[in-house]
């Protein structure tokens, strides 16, 4: 297995209306880390494969309490379960300030994966599930639903304490937990964003969209250069890179008697030669979709103009040969099947 785990602490925590804020917590030995291999690696394959990402520093101007605790025990000036202490105590004062209410685990993870130390801190609810004993009855449980973590951040090692400039130090899942959540999130690490993956790659994609517009291309090479810079995006996503200006200078340029790295240079874009992606962001190259007034759509880019049709003057979408399973359910509807 490439990963190693240093350090791993765990703390329920309960925040009720009206009752005094409730913690337990402790720090695992060597045979509960051993156990805990599987976990982590569990859940940093789902902190990377979650589609909606950005980066951020450490800011002086806000709360400065965990980078401070942090440095001191990266620096081993203070053993882990001081941290751990520390850090629940920043957590606590944190999510005093707020008024909503909350029950579930803080963690915090200092583990290696391949040649990358981090240290993650991530918040986790629980979640009931059902299982068959031995007499086959129901027994009902509850775990840790890391597959729906929505606040966790994890801070890049090497970088933090070697390149102090770098922008993407520290990486935050920016999903659906709220505005307010995530701002509690932040306060808590002390942190301020730095890149805005989102932001960045729709600025991505309407420079490939205007760049496209311009060229001589007839629809089956626009559709197969997107499919080619969508094959290339998530490549680099599942890889935890950037993209390159330059390789997609290359995939861009195929089809073009111009370059796309001089369209660019010719432009008022924003971006630099690597481009932080967003995967939710990124499948616009391929897909089209939108939701509204009880209505939610979602085809393939490729089908607009052939199976799906849209008319902007009478604003109607037309599809020819609705899905089987749409199908099916449409004729039942109606009482033709």
């Amino acid at each position: 297995m490439s990963l190693a785990v240093n350090q791993f602490s765990i703390a329920f925590y309960e925040k009720q209306a009206e009752t005094e804020f409730s913690t337990k917590w402790a720090v695992m030995a060597d045979e509960s880390l051993t156990k805990s291999l599987t976990f982590v690696e569990q859940l940093h394959n789902i902190y990377n494969a979650k589609p909606s990402k950005s980066y951020a520093a450490f800011s002086e101007e806000k709360n400065t309490a965990f980078s401070h605790r942090l440095h001191s025990y990266l620096g081993q000036e203070v053993p882990f379960d001081h941290l751990s202490k520390e850090v629940l105590k920043i957590f606590q004062a944190e999510l005093e300030k707020y008024e909503f209410e909350e029950t579930g685990y803080l963690l915090l993870i200092d583990y290696e994966y391949v040649a990358t130390r981090y240290v993650m801190v991530g918040v986790v609810n629980l979640t009931d599930h059902f299982s068959v004993d031995n007499e086959f009855g129901i027994k009902r449980e509850r775990h840790l639903d890391i597959n729906k973590i929505q606040l966790a951040a994890r801070i890049d090692v090497s970088s933090l304490l070697h390149s102090s400039d770098d922008l993407k130090t520290i990486s935050f899942i920016k999903g659906r937990a709220g505005r307010q959540v995530n701002d509690f999130f932040m306060d808590l690490l002390g942190c301020t964003e730095t890149i805005n993956a989102k932001s960045q790659s729709k600025e991505l994609l309407t420079a490939i969209d205007d760049f496209m517009s311009v060229e001589t291309m007839d629809p089956n090479e626009k559709s197969e250069t997107r499919e080619k810079v969508y094959e290339y995006c998530n490549e680099r996503i599942a890889s935890g890179e950037d993209a390159r200006l330059s390789e997609l200078n290359d995939t861009l340029s195929i089809s073009s008697d111009n370059e796309f790295k001089d369209f660019i240079s010719q432009q008022d874009y924003s971006f630099d030669d690597n481009v932080t992606l967003d995967k939710s962001t990124v499948r616009k190259l391929v897909k089209l979709s939108g939701s509204g007034q009880g209505v939610s759509v979602s085809f393939d880019r490729i089908l607009l103009g052939d199976r799906v049709n849209y008319n902007p003057q009478s604003d109607e979408l037309t599809i020819k040969g609705v899905p089987a399973s749409l199908k099916a359910v449409l004729l039942n509807e109606f009482g033709l099947e």
